[in-house]
Formats: structure tokens, C-alpha cells, sequence
């Protein structure tokens, strides 16, 4: 019998699992949340649909005349790429609990009856479908699940590490957990996340702003509690044109490794996570580490080959200014 600590990423693991590295004894058990959610829960009768397999079974349910008012092409190849999008919809309709009579009834949605009886219709066919085949898919699972307790029961406490939100589904989930094994969470709370300590709240449990919080789940009190005392000390700059932020990054960054920083504690924030390719043209010693991965056709690497390419076969000016940009030397 034994703790099981659950964190929201792989990052967060690899973290804890450094830091643990350092001390003596044994490693906790640790798992990443979205891996204890399927381990945690169990199907009965069905089987999970395959990621290729869901998305032919939906093309098949849009097989009716209404669904061409929506004006998604049901092309295979094109489909492919705009089914996620559906996916998701339903997915976060049925981890928040939320019906189509409910979303027709706000405001932000009341000119999209149309639509939403189309997609309500779609989600129909689609579960039709599976529930024909002995299927089921993540936007059904909320409703049809039940507690893997001979998992549960392999653990004598749960600690949940939180970040950020919790949809209705994970915090029942959580809550029906919390009945079978001593369940804690530690969260930090702030004026960012109002909305989920008020959804600790209906469950009775009210927790301070602007605190570290350890509370347990199950006994539906605080087990320890810390200030918040850490400050955000940040600058704004404006710039005309998006580029010019770059600049200002590499200048920061060198900044504060001059200063005495530890590269390794800098962190990069992008908002929108397609400017990393401009990031990325302009690393040329290599220097940021990016979390979300690399697409190599936008690397310099494969744009230098590549401007390489060009002015093989046009050899004008254009291209070879293009070349000497990527530190050719063409004398």
C-alpha cells in the first residue's frame, strides 16, 4: 500500500523525478493526470474507438442532407483535418455536463439554432453507430463509466498536484475517488481560478485566495495551508511590428543570464505557439529549447538546404541574397 502522486504533465514528472533523484530513499509513484483518468475508470461492454476508426464513423453520421448547411467538406482527406474540431466540441459538452437544449438557451449562441440542431443530430448518428459496433468514444465516457476499484484500491492515499481547471467530469470523478481511497488535492489559488474554488465550494470546501493549499477531498478539509507571497515583477514593451518581439526576447534573455541566471530557469512564453518558427529562424547558436517540439521543414537547417535549392535552379539575385542571409559565402 503505498501514495500515488498525480501531476498534470509529462514535464511535471520529469521535474519531480530530478528533484527526487537527489534525495536518498525510494521514489514516489508518480502518473500524469489525463493516464490515471483512463486507468481509474472502467467501460463495461464497449471498447474505446480507435483515433482512425472515430473519425470514419463520423463522416458516415454527417451522411445527411441538413449537415451541407454547415459547409464542411466531407472529402476524406478534408474531413480528416476539420473532424477534430467536432471531436472537441463534443468532448467538452460532455466533460461540462452540458446539454444542446442548454447551449441554445444562452445568449452567445441563440443565432446558431440552426447549427446546433445539425451537430446535436451528428453526435445522435455518431453514438448510433458506435453503440451498433460495441464502440464508444471519449465524448460518451462521462456517462457510461464506472470505478476501476482494483486499481484504487492498489493505493492508500491519492495526491493530486493541480494546475489550472478541473472540467464537471474530472472533479466528480475525483470526488467519487475521494469515497474509495483518502483523496487530497494541492492547488494554489489566485484571482485567476475563482471559477474552480467556487466549484470547491459547492462540494464544501471553501478555500482562502492567494494560498498554497493542501485539503483533503475526502474529509472535505484543509490539511495545510501557506501565503502566497510571490510577486510578478514584469515589464511591458510596445513594438510596431511582430518581429521587433523577438529582438526584445534574445535582449531580455541575454539580460538575465548576465545577470546571473541560470539559462536553465528562463522560460520563453509563447502566446501563439506558430510564432516559434520565427524564434526558431533566429536561434542561431541553438539557445531555446522548445517544449512543444520541432517541425523541420521550418528549421534553418531546411530553409538554408532549401535557398540552397533555389539558387540552383534560378541562380538570380533574389536567391542568392537569400543564401547569403543563411551565411553562405558565395565569392
Amino acid at each position: 500500500m503505498n501514495t500515488l502522486h498525480i501531476y498534470p504533465t509529462s514535464r511535471a514528472l520529469r521535474t519531480v523525478s530530478q528533484n527526487q533523484k537527489e534525495t536518498d530513499g525510494f521514489l514516489p509513484t508518480l502518473m500524469r493526470m489525463d493516464e490515471f483518468e483512463q486507468r481509474a475508470i472502467l467501460l463495461e461492454h464497449k471498447i474505446q474507438v480507435d483515433p482512425l476508426q472515430r473519425i470514419l464513423l463520423l463522416r458516415k453520421a454527417a451522411a445527411f442532407d441538413a449537415f451541407e448547411d454547415l459547409k464542411l467538406d466531407l472529402s476524406l482527406v478534408r474531413f480528416f483535418t476539420k473532424s477534430d474540431a467536432l471531436f472537441k466540441f463534443f468532448e467538452e459538452l460532455s466533460a461540462e455536463g452540458v446539454s444542446f437544449d442548454t447551449l441554445a438557451e444562452a445568449d452567445a449562441y441563440a443565432e446558431f439554432g440552426t447549427h446546433l440542431e445539425i451537430l446535436e443530430r451528428l453526435l445522435v448518428n455518431y453514438h448510433n453507430l458506435l453503440e451498433s459496433q460495441g464502440y464508444t468514444d471519449k465524448a460518451f465516457v462521462p456517462q457510461n463509466y464506472r470505478l476501476n476499484e482494483g486499481f484504487l484500491a492498489t493505493y492508500k492515499n491519492i495526491e493530486v498536484h493541480l494546475e489550472g481547471y478541473l472540467s464537471q467530469f474530472e472533479l466528480k470523478l475525483l470526488e467519487d475517488i475521494s469515497k474509495q481511497v483518502q483523496l487530497s488535492i494541492h492547488y494554489t489559488t489566485s484571482k485567476f481560478n475563482v471559477k474552480m474554488q467556487e466549484r470547491f465550494e459547492i462540494l464544501g470546501l471553501k478555500l482562502p485566495n492567494n494560498k498554497y493549499i493542501h485539503f483533503s477531498l475526502s474529509d472535505k478539509k484543509i490539511l495545510q495551508i501557506e501565503n502566497n507571497e510571490s510577486l510578478l515583477n514584469a515589464n511591458v514593451y510596445a513594438v510596431e511590428e511582430r518581429e521587433e518581439q523577438i529582438a526584445i526576447a534574445f535582449r531580455e534573455i541575454e539580460k538575465m543570464v548576465g545577470s546571473g541566471i541560470n539559462p536553465e530557469k528562463i522560460v520563453l512564453i509563447l502566446p501563439d505557439e506558430s510564432f516559434k518558427e520565427h524564434f526558431t529562424l533566429f536561434d542561431t547558436h541553438n539557445n531555446l529549447n522548445f517544449a512543444m517540439g520541432y517541425d523541420y521543414s521550418n528549421g534553418r537547417i531546411y530553409k538554408s538546404l532549401e535557398a540552397l535549392y533555389r539558387y540552383w535552379q534560378s541562380r538570380d539575385d533574389k536567391s542568392k541574397k537569400l543564401l547569403e542571409r543563411y551565411g553562405f559565402n558565395l565569392e
